[in-house]
């Protein structure tokens, strides 16, 4: 096992998304360099990275300590528990290598957070099978998200929605057709001009006025050191609406593989009437449609989204602990 920076793991990024995309029903796209890096510097800096490479198998992980004084692992991406930090597709050679990290002294670390693994999934499996006897175990937090299908066309995804939703979508169309609102796909302008607009967008929002999302502190650094990564392999999906030549409203979300990942949306205050973030994951939807993906991914289950969803994918942190 090659021990890593951040550096290298970066500059490694298309080897370690293909291992990514190798291992399994897990999170795809918050596994992926993508969200990991940005997560790692702009949501939780400050911690020491244990990251190892392996034949095209990885351990990314961060050391921190905890208060009680000892030491712990955890994926780059903590906040959610999202992102899966094992990766590759060789099951044999990732438990290895957890057992590897097993035989350093427990000073190093004591425990060891393997999140973002749905049940069922052939490490979690392995894991427990084979190291449930060389240290304690115990299960984290679930985290469930929810996911639109898209694969067989957007006729029969709007046929699986309620009466409801699908009426005042036409209404809503019509409405801003009437009052001249248009939509733009921005997907191929430059990142940094395109989060100017989308924090200006912000900042006339709820969110903005209440000094909430994505204005200003931790998770505005983290969604501008995302964007210039999604641009750089044509994976950034960003739509606005406008009227009269002023941005109203936008949304933005990013690529990986098959999959769509929403990642945020909002709207000025003074445009509330125009259901205008009902219109824009419309807009979007039907573009990643066109386009060929057949998962819409949008995000953390919360009630307002389960309209728009088809299931709920559910993945489970499992804690290991040495005594």
């Amino acid at each position: 096992m090659k021990r890593l920076s951040l550096e290298e793991l970066s500059l490694q990024a298309e080897r370690f998304d293909a291992a990514v995309m190798a291992s399994g029903d897990i999170d795809v796209f918050c596994s992926s360099t993508d969200w990991i890096l940005p997560a790692s510097e702009g949501l939780m800096p400050g911690r020491e990275p244990w990251i190892f490479e392996d034949d095209g198998c990885y351990w990314a992980l961060m050391r921190c300590q905890h208060s009680g004084g000892f030491h712990y692992l955890e994926p780059l991406e903590a906040m959610w528990g999202l992102s899966c930090p094992v990766v590759g597709r060789d099951i044999e050679l990732l438990v290895a290598g957890i057992e590897t990290l097993l035989e350093m002294p427990v000073v190093e670390w004591k425990l060891m957070v393997l999140a973002g693994l749905p049940v069922g999934h052939p490490l979690l499996a392995a894991v427990v099978s084979r190291l449930g006897d060389r240290v304690r175990l115990a299960l984290g937090e679930s985290s469930a998200r929810l996911v639109a299908k898209l694969g067989d066309g957007m006729s029969a995804y709007l046929a699986r929605r309620s009466k409801g939703l699908r009426r005042s979508l036409r209404r809503a169309t019509a409405k801003a057709a009437s009052a001249g609102i248009s939509f733009e796909d921005a997907s191929q302008a430059s990142a940094s001009v395109n989060y100017e607009r989308i924090v200006a967008v912000e900042k006339r929002g709820w969110k903005g006025q209440g000094s909430v999302g994505i204005v200003s502190g931790d998770m505005h650094e983290f969604y501008k050191l995302m964007l210039p990564r999604l641009a750089a392999r044509c994976a950034q999906e960003v739509r606005f609406a406008s009227l009269g030549g002023k941005d109203v409203a936008y949304i933005m979300g990013g690529l990986r593989g098959s999959t769509y990942r929403g990642l945020q949306f909002s709207y000025d205050a003074d445009y509330s009437e125009y259901a205008l973030g009902n219109l824009l994951q419309l807009e979007q939807m039907t573009h990643c449609e066109s386009r060929g993906i057949h998962h819409y991914d949008l995000g953390m289950s919360m009630d307002y989204k389960q309209r728009w969803a088809d299931r709920s994918h559910e993945t489970i942190a499992l804690y290991l602990i040495r005594e």
